[in-house]
């Protein structure tokens, strides 16, 4: 390879700090990016002079897709790679932190005599890859690999160079995407569940933005009108409601270090006229909530409910959990509604035997044999997250 090439992005030859300052850049702004990865490989492909950019998270296996991030590559040659387990791959066991190409780990012969050459690469027309292998998060190993098609340019030292000037950002960046992927999905198991709640729940960060409104919240402001979220604040209806809240906020942010012990319990009252003038109620209870990092940098939760809350567990999940007839799950939401067997049935249109009975069959599906014990399993039950 030509000592004199330079980086096609600027005037900077391979290697020097411009160069390298660029692509750092990419790779942390990559990892939180729509598109996690997608810039800085391609970066890298400029930069190595490279045809693809593979980056593989999670090696697959036999019924195991992986976690892999690619650019420039053929889908065809990709899902071979995702279905088919190459033994003779030689970077399997590169050891961590050491970039090299194909022929630093097997000579050309025993390459083009290879199962992972005949069945892989050639596919694409490739000759080299450059690969860098990476733990990271303790138990997982990350392979990043760049490609040519030139037969005549394979990767030498300074593309090695450079490439192990990167591991050590490579491994960070890498820990960071996968401690933001595993927060995602607990974050939308946790929205998934608190939106279930039969309460209400709104959550203020450490600037007193509404940053988390369920849905159980969001209906019962609606109803109520006694609460609105405004911009990123949350707003009472009434002047003397919105001093109260304010207030009762306000304190518990001073309270932060608390560990979450003190508590603020809040009514709001008005009349709504919609109703002939009947009075509506919002129960509130504010807690702190304190980071998980401690120190500063706390929040709110608010939970509210309501004079007439209802019920706010969907049924379907539950009977089709087990396998409960529509007849039988229209009664069970009747009587989940509060009704008696006698005003379930005059509700549905069918006689007090019939309601009975089918009563006596979601009995035997659940394994329940008294209307609160069934009503407490429906409550309970994890299909109410379904």
């Amino acid at each position: 390879m030509a000592a004199d090439r330079t980086h096609p992005i600027g005037s900077l030859p391979r290697g020097e700090s411009g160069s390298l300052d660029h692509l750092l850049l990419t790779l942390y702004q990559s990892v939180h990016a729509s598109n996690p990865w997608t810039e800085f490989l391609e970066l890298l492909c400029e930069q190595f002079d490279a045809c693809t950019a593979t980056l593989v998270l999670r090696q697959p296996s036999r019924g195991d897709r992986g976690m892999l991030f690619d650019v420039n590559t053929r889908r065809s040659v990709v899902e071979v790679y995702r279905t088919q387990v190459f033994s003779d791959d030689p970077f399997l066991d590169l050891e961590e932190g050491i970039a090299c190409n194909i022929f630093d780990r097997v000579s050309r012969e025993s390459f083009h005599r290879s199962r992972f050459y005949n069945e892989l690469l050639r596919l694409d027309g490739i000759c080299d890859l450059l690969a860098l292998n990476v733990t990271f998060g303790n138990t997982y190993l990350g392979s990043l690999k760049l490609a040519r098609r030139d037969p005549e340019e394979c990767f030498q030292a300074p593309e090695k160079a450079l490439l192990s000037r990167l591991y050590p950002h490579i491994k960070l960046a890498m820990e960071s995407y996968e401690r933001s992927h595993r927060e995602g999905l607990e974050n939308n198991a946790y929205v998934r569940a608190i939106d279930q709640l039969a309460f209400g729940v709104v959550i203020l960060n450490e600037r007193g933005h509404v940053i988390r409104v369920n849905e159980t919240a969001a209906r019962m402001m609606r109803d109520s009108q006694l609460l609105q979220v405004v911009g990123t604040q949350l707003r009472a209806g009434e002047a003397a409601h919105q001093d109260m809240l304010e207030r009762s906020v306000r304190s518990l942010y001073e309270l932060a270090g608390a560990e979450g012990r003190a508590t603020s319990s809040l009514k709001l009252t008005a009349l709504n006229t919609s109703a002939g003038n009947a009075a509506t109620s919002l129960h509130l209870l504010l807690k702190p909530i304190t980071s998980s990092a401690g120190g500063e940098g706390g929040g709110v939760a608010i939970f509210v409910s309501a004079d007439n809350l209802h019920r706010n567990v969907s049924i379907e999940p539950f009977a089709r959990l087990y396998h409960i007839s529509r007849a039988e799950m229209a009664l069970v939401t009747g009587l989940l509604d509060g009704a008696s067997i006698i005003e379930a049935s005059s509700a549905l249109g069918i006689s007090e035997n019939t309601a009975r009975a089918q009563l006596r069959s979601v009995f035997t599906k659940t394994g329940t044999h008294r209307q609160p014990e069934l009503t407490r399993l429906v409550l309970t039950s994890l299909a109410i997250i379904a």
